[in-house]
């Protein structure tokens, strides 16, 4: 008896074309040994089959007759998944990858071609769909798919539509709850002959199946009713998000690019590094957390993005310098190890992606003035020498703004009331539970103070909530609370608007308004359940010197800071006044010192007098580097009454615009030409220049560099050429970046349309 086993590595036929997912994948190669490792020995079962199941659940090819004649067995030539059909009914035909790619709890059609006449009396036919590192029925990654009369509910199973004499036409559905991921589909049929005896033949589809979470189902635990938020949130191939500070934000556009080639391929592969297990993977509180940790490198066994606040990114990419997330899953998936270099903010786009292109309804979220390295158990604090210097390495990082994500979800972990929102922050922080990771949080629960709820809320409460206490250091070490500056945390919560480019305040989403008897009452309970002590500052004898502070950094580079002082007593008072500038990183970690000045008067009643303190652009830039900026640190004392004055803040020059214009119209295939005009905005040449361009479905280019300097009030011009990969409405988005400036960036929207002569 001839006996022949089917299985994911080994065809039927000799001649079974190679498969598109064959294809895909061997370009980046075996994606999950790679990157997981094989070292698994003595902490789980290693010995995974490389069939799909194991020998004894095999089945037999066909049978011949003692004639050499083979029966009537009924075996699968072609299957039809419809892809076009399909891919448009679930909103997926956008993806680059050619796969079946459908979301769960919805049907889909798809028709299978026999060898034979398909009898209805004699014939039947089951369906397997199989995924996971060890397929078990037991553990329900293997799924058995029955036929039903008809299908209306959302479970596994198939509707037999019409039988066209080798062709058979089935709808098939799945459950809002299925496991998500890369799927094998094994059809089995069964034939009883004329002599009663049972004949089954297993076939195995070569083709991968992905299966998404469905925003659209309402039983899928991330279903978001309003249609608007599902195009911005699953669907949007571009976005925005805000930088910068308070008063002067910078807004750097994204290409998210989730349809893209490698990102479903890369959303995958984090799935399998994340080793979640499979059946957790139809759940998307425990896919976010899971797939959120090893978006960074923080961890021995790595993740996709390598953390670097340092300024130096000679053996990699800095951080500004990324225009999207499509080549940094492209570079991970091709050298298996983290990419270098990101930021908080590429963290969170990365992580938006990846979670787009898996389904879940997902955004940039940018607080101003965040306490990133915080979980609520100490107020923020700040020392200052005796003599009005800035102490920066013994005060806590407040950072001018910080980027994590939101995803919308029911928690099914938490009670009733927890749905919508869940903050998570993908940018490597504190050492939770043996791993870098924070979140999902209920962006509910964290504005109501109850940060005992999972997970990780109470890191999340810390980032929008708080004071900063300033404290003076005097020469043997003893420290003074000398003021606090109340509710500094979480300002200005931003992110980009639905169906708009301009900005969504959420503040109120995660904190009530200040002064409100719930913001009050929030604030106790958070108190309680963890260990924050409120500071207590001695009150001075009296408040009589009115201050007034200026900081301003003009456009092309100069910056001044003033601070005057008005004496309303009636009689005189002696004020000691310090100013100093800085050059800080974004994460308020002080680099150099750039310039400061002391001094001291006494004021008659009435009398006012102000002090500054300036630099040109010509005397700092060249000792700072590209993503650093001043930061203002001013300090006053009245000696009479032992009042004090403290002002802190970042000054931020603001961005140049960069102009781009397309000649010519976009066709799929054809190259066309964009170009990008810069003016220097500063006193001082722009050198070691650089310009990044990319957009969804676009060719990627490597980076241009610019041939020679760029002299102050000079115009760049460069003509660049790009060719479009898909139809459709795109934005292609250009950055800038040299030695003195970074974050440099402009946008322009364009329709890609077909080729009219093809």
């Amino acid at each position: 008896m001839a006996c022949r086993t089917p299985d994911r590595n080994r065809r039927h036929h000799h001649t079974t074309p190679v498969s598109l997912s064959e294809k895909f994948a061997s370009y980046y190669g075996n994606l999950r040994g790679l990157l997981l490792g094989s070292n698994l020995a003595g902490r789980r079962a290693a010995n995974y089959q490389d069939t799909l199941f194991p020998d004894d659940a095999q089945l037999t090819a066909f049978k011949k007759d003692k004639d050499g004649k083979e029966d009537g067995q009924l075996k699968p030539r072609s299957v039809d998944f419809f892809r076009m059909k399909n891919r448009t009914a679930h909103r997926t035909s956008d993806y680059e990858i050619p796969n079946l790619i459908i979301r769960r709890g919805h049907q889909f059609d798809m028709s299978i071609t026999f060898d034979r006449p398909f009898s209805c009396q004699d014939d039947e036919l089951t369906l397997k769909f199989v995924t996971g590192r060890q397929p078990l029925q037991s553990k329900g990654t293997v799924v058995t798919v029955s036929r039903i009369p008809a299908l209306r509910e959302p479970i596994w199973a198939y509707q037999l539509v019409r039988v066209e004499d080798k062709v058979v036409h089935l709808k098939v559905g799945t459950t809002p709850e299925a496991i998500v991921g890369r799927y094998n589909l094994f059809i089995e049929t069964t034939h009883r002959n004329e002599q009663g005896e049972v004949e089954k033949y297993r076939y195995a589809q070569p083709d991968d199946i992905y299966l998404l979470f469905n925003p659209w189902c309402t039983d899928d635990q991330v279903y978001i009713e309003d249609e608007n938020q599902r195009q911005e949130y699953v669907l949007s191939e571009t976005g925005r998000i805000w930088l910068g500070t308070v008063g002067k934000f910078c807004v750097r556009p994204w290409n998210f690019g989730q349809f893209d080639d490698v990102c479903l391929v890369a959303a995958i592969a984090i799935m399998e590094k994340s080793e979640l297990g499979d059946q957790a993977r139809g759940n998307p509180v425990y896919v976010l957390r899971a797939l959120s940790r090893v978006i960074n490198n923080n961890e021995r066994d790595g993740g996709v993005l390598v953390g670097n606040w340092s300024g130096k990114y000679e053996d990699g990419v800095a951080p500004s310098n990324w225009n999207g997330s499509t080549a940094i899953l492209e570079e991970f998936l091709k050298k298996r190890k983290g990419v270098k270099f990101g930021q908080c903010w590429t963290f969170a786009a990365v992580a938006t992606t990846v979670f787009r292109a898996l389904g879940i309804p997902t955004r940039c979220v940018t607080s101003f003035k965040a306490a990133h390295d915080s979980d609520y158990s100490s107020p923020m604090v700040s020392h200052w020498s005796t003599e009005g210097k800035p102490k920066t390495a013994m005060s806590d990082s407040v950072w001018d703004f910080h980027v994590w994500n939101e995803s919308w979800c029911r928690r099914m972990d938490l009670p009733p009331g927890y749905d919508g929102w869940q903050a998570y922050d993908t940018t490597p922080q504190e050492c939770l539970e043996g791993v870098f990771t924070c979140g999902p949080a209920s962006v509910k629960a964290v504005k109501q103070g109850e940060i005992f709820y999972g997970y990780d809320a109470k890191f999340i409460f810390a980032e929008v909530n708080g004071d900063r206490t300033h404290w003076t250091v005097d020469h043997e070490g003893n420290m003074r609370p000398v003021a606090v500056e109340k509710n500094m945390m979480g300002r200005f919560i931003s992110t980009k608007a639905v169906n708009t480019i301009s900005r969504e305040d959420l503040t109120y989403a995660y904190k009530f308004q200040e002064d409100s008897d719930d913001r009050d009452v929030t604030l106790e309970l958070a108190r309680k359940l963890s260990t924050r002590r409120t500071t207590e500052i001695d009150p001075c004898d009296a408040e009589d010197v009115e201050f007034d502070i200026s900081a301003d950094m003009q456009r092309n580079g100069d910056f001044s800071i003033a601070l005057r002082v008005t004496n309303a007593a009636s009689v005189p008072r002696t004020v000691d006044m310090h100013l100093n500038a800085l050059s800080c990183r974004y994460t308020g970690i002080a680099n150099s010192d750039l310039k400061d000045s002391s001094s001291s008067s006494v004021l008659e009643p009435k009398e006012s007098q102000e002090v500054c303190l300036s630099m040109k652009c010509a005397d700092y830039i060249g000792s700072v580097d590209s993503d650093s900026h001043v930061n203002a640190y001013v300090t006053a004392h009245v000696r009479e009454t032992s009042q004090r004055f403290v002002f802190q803040e970042p000054l931020w020059i603001e961005k140049p615009h960069i102009e781009i214009k397309t000649e010519g119209s976009a066709h799929v295939g054809k190259s066309f030409d964009v170009v990008v005009k810069l003016v220097n905005p500063l006193t001082v040449p722009l050198t070691g220049c650089h310009l990044n361009i990319e957009g969804p479905g676009m060719q990627r280019i490597s980076s241009i560099k610019v041939k020679k300097p760029i002299a102050p009030g000079e115009e760049l011009r460069e003509t660049i050429q790009m060719k479009p990969r898909r139809l459709g409405r795109k934005e292609i988005i250009v950055n800038f970046q040299c030695k003195q400036l970074s974050d440099v960036t402009g946008v322009i929207e364009l329709d890609v349309v077909e080729d009219s002569k093809s």
